[in-house]
């Protein structure tokens, strides 16, 4: 029974051996590897050692697996760069927001200052109010993120103190916090 064995190596150390095996071995690179193989088990066994100086790798050869490497490396990371996006967008279409996406958007909620309590709605959402572009901005989270933490956050009996109002005057709900509430 024979087993299978898979090598990566750079293109021009591929074809350098492409064109031995062609000229050599019929080409048949399986055959020029196994006599390469044999070759350097021979001279291990007659007391030399495997690196003694003929070793015969092109000075490319090392880059180029290098970067094979750097390649597969890259690869994989865009792999898992795609899934995190995909999951993250996944989330976001289910309505999972990240409590650090919440934090960070009540934290940018524009606050009724001091003296302004109690004062008219409208006129407070026009002095006040934010829109949820302008507090993605404020909490460097995305306009869509920002929205739904808004709406969750707006209808969450643990946040009173966040407002809105959406009135013809204005093109998208504007929300603030009235400290105190």
């Amino acid at each position: 029974m024979s087993e299978q064995v898979h090598i990566r190596v750079g293109e021009s150390r591929h074809q350098k051996w492409v064109s031995h095996a062609e000229a050599e071995y019929d080409g048949n690179m399986s055959k020029l590897i196994r006599a390469a193989v044999e070759k350097e088990i021979d001279g291990a066994l007659d007391g030399g050692s495997p690196s003694d100086g003929a070793e015969t790798v092109e000075a490319n050869g090392r880059i180029d697996d290098i970067l094979n490497g750097v390649e597969d490396n890259g690869s994989t990371l865009e792999a898992i760069e795609d899934r995190l996006e995909n999951m993250h967008d996944t989330m976001l279409s289910q309505g999972g927001i990240p409590n650090k996406v919440f934090s960070d958007v009540y934290g940018a909620l524009p606050v009724v200052e001091e003296g302004f309590e109690g004062a008219d709605k409208d006129a407070i959402a026009v002095k006040f109010g934010a829109t949820a572009a302008e507090i993605a901005d404020d909490a460097g989270v995305s306009e869509l993120e920002a929205g739904k933490a808004l709406v969750q956050l707006y209808y969450e009996d643990d946040y009173s103190d966040v407002q809105m109002l959406m009135t013809h005057e204005f093109d998208a709900p504007h929300y603030w916090r009235e400290v105190g509430q």
